[in-house]
Parts: structure tokens; C-alpha cells; sequence
């Protein structure tokens, strides 16, 4: 709710009850005074104060000012309202004023005055301040100043306003200056002049502290061209021109008849009359079977005696229909092809799609190219991964060997770039698996290591130094070793000799570390000197013994006798030092994986798919073609064009006059065809890479969704005539409700909300309750205009939903405006001139206008 006040004042201007001094106003604030060492004692006292006054006011803050009406660089500004302008602090009208509030009414220290640039009206000066004339003057008596700024309260947002009071002229240029309302030393700028005294008045000179200007445009506002608009029938127009509404003549002359005959068809546009069940219409009569075949016979080919072909009237389906589909094949009855044949009011409307593929032909390939811009790119990403794949595909073939650890040796250099779905490389995850798979091995530089010829390859037994060998040999576990301490033996085994063969395997076969061992151990080695022995030999990382271990070994004096003989202590090996894991590599396998990765002779090599990954809609390394989807809504065109196609007898329609029709779909499926046919051989012409047999424009009219009206013509079943089901795109109605105005209403308020509401029993007009109800609601998908004057509203129901729904204006929102004479009386409490009555009596609540039932 919208609540108004006369002003707002912050508490010391409110307490400021002294003298005006220089403009500015004077005040004494209470204070109490305590003592410090005792803060109980007290004394009351005053704190004189001095406020700024307009004097010391050089110029707004950036943002000061949040709203002007008219906008500034208005040209059609509506001369019933009052200009404005608007604060972000609520106080800031009142804030310098020099003079205390007097019965409720306070004078702001700043006005909004709107005059002519003219010199005893406004006058800009090169300093930026404004000289008001007589006129200007007369038209702002700063007596009245008090009602002209006011504080609007709504949805807990307080808006500070200050109105201009002068009445506007229509067309007319106005400036608007925000200019001081007092001098420095706090006097009234101006003197009141009394009516008609503005006449060789002298001007004054103020501080301006904003200014703008703009333009009225012609007599009326939103309500007085709302009020006009009024329900027109079909049947009135008829009575008041002698013509009929939304119906068209073609006039088609028989050729095979001796004596020149003609027949008129009754036709209609892309918009038409509502059909009426009870009455059908002329325009949906099919011609008689002897136009047709005349028609017909036009398309067929014609071939003269030498063998040249005639050109004939287009065949407006070959592009679209498959190559059997030749015009010598009968079309199926009542099918679209056969429509579009035979029938010369829907051959006419394809040739005005094709008139206007003519006329926008360089829009149309722009539109086009536009669409394909990333096509050179695309291209040239192509042709470089044919051309890879090709040289790599024969490098294959001639280089990489048929069995798998072969092909894995040439191949082994690659793994470290192929990624596995945990998102690691595949070199990450084989090398290491056994003792010998190391990552050096699957590398280039091994390759050049292991290759023939070398002595450290040449004196391998035969076969063994090859890569692919190698490979096979390290994918593999090596076998399990005796265990040296494994000292049983059979009964009549020498002891000592089974020590020394245990001692010589610990000690990796070295002649020279066993003679050491032996040596120190002696003739008759006790079982703590044979496990010492073993436990010095055991191999470190480097495969060696410790040093320290067998230097410890050989310093020892006495050998405690272990907890168990070694006869029993098998195993001790994998106990001291545990063997590392092995896991056997499947060369068999990972080599299919590695060249299922990077094979190049598949049909679509993994490189091509990682390219193409990147080129949307793309899926083969064949040239590319596009299927563009052109947003040209041909509507326009024939409203630029051809009226009267758009809708027939539309400048029949009388001023401030609201019609219901409908779209025509067989019309408009007539009309991209034709436009279709035409487009797809003109950008043909222009090398354009489009998809055979494809329709690039398949939008007539301009929905709000970007939703098309027709599927792709390739698709339209042969059987199903034009506006059927199956030809239109989905999502779209059969004929479709439309609301046709002639006003200037919406080319002065473009953003004119219009809706249709289910109207309620008995037509009672809804309540603001009512329009709350979603679901009875249905907003336009598609608008445009025939004309200056002329607009259309389409909306997604069939057209019998103009007779039981409300055709709904509402003004755009332009936000808070206030008319230049009051429109309601003054409510009881409140003074005739205060800012809060000025206002409420001036406020110009949004208008909305209901219209129905249209059918």
C-alpha cells in the first residue's frame, strides 16, 4: 500500500527553532553535563548548532539522483503527466531549506523547473547555472513550492520526489533544470508572479544542479488510447467497405478453352478469419479438376524434338523429395506434393517464399555463412588427421609386426602417453610388475641398445638379443631358487659337504667369498658358526652381500647355538630378505590393448575420434556439410513487402479497432517451401556446405521460444497435405488464436503487457484476485506488426479461445508518475496544499483494459 507525506526531517533540522543567519538555520541541542570525578552530579545545558543552508550547497553527489520522467532524450512523452525527479535520501528535498515547516507544509530548498529554451522561458548558460524568464516564473510560484515535493512510502521503501507543476504542450521540446529554490542569504530565488504576469518579467539567474530535456508526443496517454479500442467484426468490415475481411482473389484464365474464360479462387494469407464450423470458407474449396490439371501439366518436363529441355514452372517439391519422386510420377492425392501442383492459390504462396529467397538472398547467405564460420576449421583439422591417418595407416601396414610381442616392441615407446581409465599411463602400470619389466625396457633408447649387430646383443644365443625376446623373457617370473639353508639331505650325505654346497650358493657361486667363509668356519663348524655363516650371506638390494655383515661375521669369536638346527631351518632366505612380487605381464594382451589405442587402420581411428570430439555434429572424416537452421522469421518480409498477404484487407481494419483471426498453417507451409526451393539452389550456387535435401529456413513467424513452425521438408510425409500434423514442427498448434490491433497505442508503449484470461460466467470483468490464476492465463508466443499502425498478438490455442477469453492490456510499467490536473477529490485530514494531497490526488494508478469476446 502507497502512503504519502508532506516531508521528512532528521532530528537537529526538526529542533532548529532559532534564527536564519546567511541561509542558514540556527539551533540549540539539550546536553547534560556530568562531572568527571563524580558522574552523578549533573547539569543540564545547551549546545548551540548552525545548519548548512542552500548557500552551501555546490553541486549533487554522483547517485544523489535515482529517477527522471520523462527519461532523459524522450521524443514521445506523454504531455497529460507531470515531470519529476527522484532522491536516494529521503530528506534531501528539506535538507538545506532555510525556513522552518509552517501548518504541516515545509518549502524544499531545490525545485524541478520545466520551461521552453527560449529567453522569457529557460535559458542554459555556458556556466552551467539557468536563467528563468517571466514565463518559466509565472509557471513556478515558489509560494506553492511546498506541495510540489512529497515522500512516497511503498513496500517499506521511502522515495523522495520533487514534480514540476507545469502543464505540458504535445510535441513539444522541453528542458527540465533542478535548480535552487532560495538564494545564499535564504530569500525566495524568484518572486511570485501573478497569472499572466510573466510578460517582460526579468529573469533570474539560479544555481542548476541537474538538468535534461525531451519531447511530448501527440495529445493522450496510455488511458485515452486504451479507452478507443473496440471490439470489430468480419461482417462490419464487410458492411462498411464492400469488401470482405482477411479474403483474397486469384484470378486464374483456362488455356484450353477457346473463348478466354477466367475463374476467381478465394484465397487467404498467413493470417485469416477464424473458420466458422457453420459456414465454411471459400478459401478452403478446392479449384475444379480442370484448373487443377492445367496447373499440373505446367511442372511436368518438356522436351523439344531435338532433345533439349524447356524450362517450366518450378517444381517446388523436387529439391526436398527423394530422386525417384521425379514429376513424371503421379503425387499422391491430397498430399502436399500434389497441393503444390496443382493448386495455383498454394503455388502462389510458394512463390512468394521464393520471391522472398530472391529478395534476401544475400541476407540469407550471410545467415548461412554465419552459421558455418567454424566450417574452415573444421575443415582444416579434418584434412590433417586424414592425411595422419593415411601415412599412418601405411606405416602400419609395413612396419608394425602381425604377433603381439613384436608388434608390443615397436609399439613399447607409446606407453607412456596412454592413459588408463584410473587416469595413470600405461607404462605407470606394467612397469615393475617382475624384476626384469622395468620402465627403461619399454623405452626407444633399449630399442637402440637390443638392435643387431652389437657384440652386446651379437654373442647372445640366436634370437635371444632380439627386442621382442627380451620382452617376452622379462614379462615373466624368473624361476623359484634353492634355498641355500635347505641342508637336508640324503642319510648317507656328508654334513660337511652339504655346509660347503650351502655356503657356495649363499654366497653366489664366488670362489673366492665361499674360501673366506670356510676358512673361518673350520674343520667342524658348530650350528650357531653355519648360521652366522648363512645370515652374513644374505644378499642386500644390490643383489651382494652387506660388508658390514660379513665384516662382522669374520670378527666373531663365538657363534651362539641357535634355537634350531639347521637341518630344520628352511627357508630363511625369504624370512632375512622376502622376495619381491611378481605379477607376470600378458604380452599377449596388453600388446591387443596398446594397438586397439592407437590403431590407424579401423574405420575411425582413435585419433580421428579424438578430433572429431572436438568439432560438435561431426562424425566421420568424409567432407563436411552443415544443416543450418537460419533465424529469419519471413513474416517481415511480406509485411514489408506484400501486406495484404500477411493479412488480407488489413488496411480495411478502422482505427482503434481489435480483430480475432488465425493463422493459416497450409499457407505458410506453402510459402517455406517455396522459399525453401529457392534458398537451398541459391546457397548451392554459393558453395555453401549444406546437407542435401535440407531446409534451411524453417521459421515464418517470430516466437518468443525460437520454436519453428514446419519439420524439415526431407521428412514431410507425401501423403499428408500442407498444415497437417506431421509437417509442422512439434510444439506447434493446428491454426493458432490471434488478436489483430489498429492503434497507435503499442508503437507509443512498446512494452504493452498483452495476455489472454479465461473469461468467468456472465463476463464479469476478473478481479485483481482473479488475474493472479496462472492457469487461466496464456501469454502471446509471437508478435508483429503490418504497418505503422497495425499489431498483431498470436498465442498457443486454437482460435475458439477468443470467444470465451478476455483480451488483456496492462500498461507497461514505467514506474511512479502523477497527472498534470488532479484526478480524484481531496480526502478528508488532509490540507488542499500539502506534498502528501498533491501527490495522492495526482497519482496515476496503472491502467488495464479488458476486450471480449473477439469471435
Amino acid at each position: 500500500m502507497a502512503v504519502f507525506y508532506s516531508h521528512v526531517e532528521k532530528a537537529l533540522r526538526a529542533k532548529a527553532t532559532g534564527p536564519v543567519a546567511d541561509g542558514r538555520l540556527q539551533g540549540d541541542a539539550p546536553v547534560t553535563l556530568a562531572a568527571l570525578g563524580n558522574p552523578a552530579v549533573t547539569r543540564p545545558t545547551g549546545a548551540p548548532y548552525e545548519l548548512f543552508g542552500p548557500g552551501d550547497v555546490e553541486r549533487l553527489a554522483a547517485g544523489a539522483i535515482t529517477r527522471r520522467f520523462p527519461a532523459p532524450g524522450a521524443s514521445d512523452a506523454e504531455e497529460k503527466k507531470l515531470a519529476l525527479v527522484e532522491f536516494g535520501a529521503p530528506d534531501l528535498p528539506w535538507r538545506y531549506s532555510p525556513v522552518q515547516p509552517d501548518g504541516g507544509r515545509l518549502h524544499p530548498w531545490l525545485v524541478l523547473v520545466v520551461g521552453r529554451r527560449a529567453p522569457d522561458d529557460v535559458v542554459l548558460r555556458p556556466d552551467g547555472r539557468v536563467a528563468l524568464g517571466g514565463i518559466a516564473q509565472e509557471r513556478h510560484r515558489l509560494s506553492g513550492s511546498a506541495q510540489w515535493a512529497h515522500v512516497h512510502e511503498v513496500d517499506t521503501q521511502c522515495i523522495a520526489r520533487v514534480v514540476s507543476p507545469r502543464a505540458l504542450l504535445q510535441n513539444t521540446e522541453y528542458v527540465a533544470c533542478v535548480v535552487a529554490a532560495f538564494t545564499a542569504g535564504g530569500a525566495q530565488a524568484w518572486p511570485d508572479l501573478p497569472p499572466g504576469g510573466g510578460a517582460g518579467a526579468i529573469p533570474v539567474t539560479v544555481d542548476c544542479y541537474d538538468r535534461w530535456s525531451f519531447r511530448t508526443g501527440p495529445q493522450g496517454d496510455f488511458p485515452d488510447l486504451a479507452s478507443k479500442l473496440h471490439r470489430v467484426t468480419p461482417q462490419q468490415i464487410l458492411a462498411a467497405t464492400g469488401r470482405p475481411f482477411g479474403r483474397a482473389a486469384v484470378a486464374y484464365d483456362y488455356r484450353s478453352a477457346v473463348i478466354p474464360w477466367r475463374v476467381i479462387l478465394a484465397t487467404a494469407g498467413a493470417l485469416r478469419v477464424a473458420p466458422d464450423p457453420g459456414s465454411p470458407d471459400p478459401a478452403d474449396t478446392p479449384p475444379d479438376v480442370t484448373v487443377t490439371v492445367e496447373v499440373e501439366a505446367l511442372t511436368r518436363r518438356i522436351v523439344t524434338p531435338d532433345g533439349r529441355g524447356v524450362v517450366t514452372a518450378p517444381v517446388y517439391d523436387a529439391p526436398f523429395t527423394p530422386p525417384p519422386a521425379v514429376p513424371a510420377v503421379p503425387a499422391t492425392p491430397g498430399g502436399w506434393v500434389d497441393q503444390l501442383r496443382t493448386d495455383p492459390r498454394l503455388r502462389g504462396a510458394a512463390g512468394l517464399g521464393a520471391w522472398t529467397a530472391i529478395e534476401w538472398q544475400d541476407k540469407i547467405t550471410d545467415a548461412a555463412a554465419a552459421r558455418s564460420g567454424d566450417l574452415a576449421i573444421a575443415h582444416d583439422r579434418i584434412r590433417q588427421v586424414a592425411l595422419g591417418v593415411e601415412a599412418s595407416r601405411s606405416l602400419w601396414r609395413r612396419r608394425v609386426p602381425a604377433d603381439p610381442a613384436g608388434r608390443l616392441a615397436v609399439l613399447a615407446p607409446a606407453l607412456g602417453r596412454l592413459t588408463t581409465p584410473a587416469g595413470t599411463s600405461v607404462l605407470d602400470e606394467v612397469s615393475g610388475r617382475t624384476p626384469m619389466f622395468a620402465r627403461a625396457l619399454l623405452s626407444s633408447a633399449a630399442r637402440r641398445a637390443l638392435r643387431p649387430g652389437p657384440a652386446r646383443s651379437g654373442r647372445a644365443q640366436p634370437g635371444a638379443g632380439r627386442f621382442r625376446a627380451v620382452l617376452t623373457q622379462a614379462a615373466g617370473c624368473p624361476d623359484e631358487p634353492r634355498d641355500p639353508a635347505d641342508l637336508h639331505r640324503a642319510g648317507d650325505q656328508d654334513p660337511l659337504a652339504a655346509v660347503r654346497a650351502a655356503v657356495y650358493d649363499a654366497a653366489q657361486q664366488d670362489d673366492a667369498l665361499t674360501g673366506q667363509v670356510l676358512d673361518h668356519l673350520g674343520g667342524q663348524p658348530s650350528a650357531g658358526a653355519v648360521v652366522a655363516a648363512l645370515t652374513a650371506l644374505v644378499p642386500g638390494r644390490d643383489g651382494r652381500p652387506d660388508p658390514d655383515a660379513l665384516a662382522r661375521f669374520f670378527q666373531a669369536q663365538e657363534y651362539p647355538d641357535p634355537d634350531l638346527s639347521p637341518r630344520d631351518w628352511s627357508g630363511w632366505v625369504d624370512e632375512l630378505l622376502p622376495r619381491e612380487p611378481c605379477r607376470p605381464v600378458d604380452i599377449d594382451r596388453l600388446s591387443a590393448a596398446v594397438a586397439a589405442a592407437v590403431d590407424p587402420t579401423v574405420a575411425t581411428p582413435p585419433a580421428a575420434r579424438r578430433v572429431l570430439a572436438t568439432l560438435p555434429g561431426i562424425t566421420s572424416l568424409a567432407p563436411v556439410e552443415i544443416e543450418p537452421e537460419l533465424d529469419l522469421p519471413l513474416w517481415s518480409f511480406l509485411s514489408q513487402k506484400s501486406p495484404d498477404w500477411l493479412l488480407p484487407g488489413a488496411g480495411d481494419l478502422e482505427l482503434h479497432g481489435v480483430i480475432g483471426v488465425s493463422t493459416n498453417p497450409p499457407f505458410v507451409h506453402a510459402l517455406l517451401a517455396g522459399a525453401n526451393h529457392q534458398s537451398a539452389a541459391e546457397l548451392r550456387w554459393r558453395n555453401v556446405p549444406m546437407t542435401s535435401r535440407w531446409s534451411p529456413l524453417r521459421r515464418f513467424w517470430q516466437r518468443a521460444d525460437g520454436s519453428l513452425d514446419i519439420a524439415p521438408i526431407k521428412g514431410w510425409p507425401e501423403a499428408s497435405p500442407l498444415g497437417s500434423a506431421p509437417l509442422r514442427a512439434p510444439g506447434v498448434h493446428d491454426a493458432e488464436a490471434v488478436a489483430v490491433f489498429r492503434t497507435p497505442l503499442f508503437r507509443r508503449y512498446p512494452a504493452t503487457v498483452v495476455y489472454l484470461f479465461k473469461a468467468r460466467p456472465g463476463w464479469a470483468e476478473p478481479t485483481e484476485a482473479d488475474l493472479k490464476d496462472q492457469a487461466s492465463r496464456v501469454d502471446p508466443t509471437f508478435t508483429g506488426m503490418i504497418g505503422d499502425d497495425i499489431t498483431f498478438f498470436g498465442f498457443p490455442v486454437l482460435p475458439e479461445a477468443l470467444s470465451d477469453h478476455w483480451v488483456v492490456l496492462e500498461e507497461p510499467p514505467a514506474g511512479y508518475r502523477f497527472y498534470a490536473a488532479p484526478q480524484v477529490g481531496p480526502d478528508g485530514g488532509l490540507l488542499a496544499d500539502t506534498g502528501a494531497n498533491f501527490a495522492y490526488q495526482r497519482f496515476a494508478l496503472p491502467v488495464r483494459v479488458f476486450i471480449g469476446p473477439l469471435l
